[in-house]
């Protein structure tokens, strides 16, 4: 299981969130679970440490910045 921690475009470092994309069984501590059929799932997958990722969310197009890609 791959755990990404993300900066959102404009956020300070300190507000980096970790995400594992997946289903509820795949649950890492600390790490939020999203769905691979998400916008932002589907933007994740394949991307490595130093990418920065665009997807269309209800709100417009948010870009989140990779810091690290675990794996867990």
């Amino acid at each position: 299981v791959s755990v990404y921690t993300v900066l959102y475009d404009g956020d300070d470092e300190n507000m980096a969130e970790r995400y594992v994309i997946g289903n509820m069984e795949e649950q890492v501590e600390g790490a939020d679970v999203i769905s691979s059929s998400s916008p932002l799932g589907q933007a994740l997958q394949g991307a490595s440490a130093g990418d920065t990722v665009t997807y269309d969310a209800p709100n417009g197009q948010l870009t989140v910045h990779v810091r690290k890609v675990e794996t867990a």
